[in-house]
């Protein structure tokens, strides 16, 4: 064998050898990076307003994958009345070494999440998951998208078959596309109201204006509560289309307009409903009297009736704090930070 074919022979697996000798090295130094990143974040803030605290970890993935798996996972985001702590018993990260800038998280085991109200009440809710999954895309160093998929969620406050949320910078970089739904929600009896406690859907697709508002915030280097706030004295709005509340036993209602945040930081504006059902629910339940949206669509349906169809109108409205439906006051809004 002479040596050119020598070369032919042996050429192809040096270059293997030292294409996985380079995979390795580099997937060596992004680890090392990841580690030390995260060995920062138990002392320092992961972001303005942030904190992420874990128990323990291991990296792996080796030689393509950057895999973490923690023990005792917190993340804490900080309120004006205190933190929010959303807390795992285990949490796991996936990335890859190249390619796009994508992370893949999984939730396990007893989870809780923890606040304090205006009054300085401090609750706790724990809940369960069959699954939790959610993605993030990052673009030129900043979040472009975010995807939650959380099945069969159980809790003492509510239950749920499917939740799920997504948001993405809109192509047109002026806007935020927002979705979030909820199917086969079942309520405690102490958030049933007069429609019942079971609702087949309820879901909410639109779009947030004034999306370079929250640039900092996409970027890590502001917290919520100032890039809320930089929306909202834009002015940022909500654009609904649509907003949908499916009853099991109840109306259906859905919905589109526009909110946005007043000075008090309290939402205003108002959704035009188009309601189905409402007949039907008020001769199962003659004897009843319920207050608040329940009472003002009641009040309506008494009012103006039901088209041949069974559907009616209704808007719902928020200004100066106070809720209407129609001309009628139902209830007050409360500051939302």
């Amino acid at each position: 064998m002479n040596y050119s074919s020598r070369f032919f022979l042996y050429a192809p697996f040096a270059l293997l050898l030292l294409i996985g000798a380079a995979c390795g090295v580099y997937w060596w130094h992004a680890a090392g990076q990841l580690e030390r990143r995260l060995d920062a974040m138990q002392t320092h803030e992961a972001m303005p307003g942030v904190t992420v605290r874990y128990g323990s970890r291991t990296v792996g993935g080796f030689p393509f994958n950057l895999d973490v798996v923690f023990g005792d996972f917190r993340v804490s985001i900080e309120t004006g009345h205190g933190p929010f702590v959303w807390r795992a018993e285990k949490f796991a990260l996936h990335a890859l070494t190249y390619g796009a800038d994508k992370t893949i998280f999984e939730a396990a085991g007893k989870q809780s999440f923890t606040w304090k109200d205006s009054d300085g009440e401090q609750h706790v809710l724990p809940f369960d998951a069959g699954a939790l999954h959610a993605s993030a895309i990052r673009n030129a160093g900043r979040l472009s998208r975010f995807d939650l998929d959380l099945i069969g969620f159980g809790s003492p406050a509510l239950t749920a078959a499917r939740i799920q949320f997504h948001i993405r910078h809109a192509s047109d970089g002026k806007s935020l596309d927002v979705f979030a739904s909820g199917d086969g929600v079942h309520l405690s009896p102490r958030l049933r109201g007069a429609f019942g406690d079971e609702l087949k859907l309820v879901a909410l697709q639109g779009s947030i204006s004034q999306a370079s508002a929250f640039d900092e915030l996409r970027a890590g280097r502001t917290d919520w509560r100032s890039a809320v706030e930089t929306w909202r004295n834009r002015p940022g709005r909500l654009h609904v289309e649509p907003v949908e509340f499916n009853w099991l036993n109840g109306p259906d209602m859905i919905g589109k307009g526009a909110m946005s945040l007043d000075g008090g930081h309290r939402l205003e504006g108002i959704i035009d409903f188009k309601i189905t059902g409402m007949p039907g629910w008020l001769a199962r339940h003659p004897p009843m009297a319920p207050d608040g949206f329940a009472a003002g669509l009641r009040d309506r349906a008494l009012k103006a009736g039901s088209d041949e169809g069974g559907r009616m109108g209704a808007v719902f409205g928020i200004m100066d704090s106070v809720m209407y439906m129609g001309d009628d006051p139902i209830g007050t809004a409360e500051p939302l930070y």
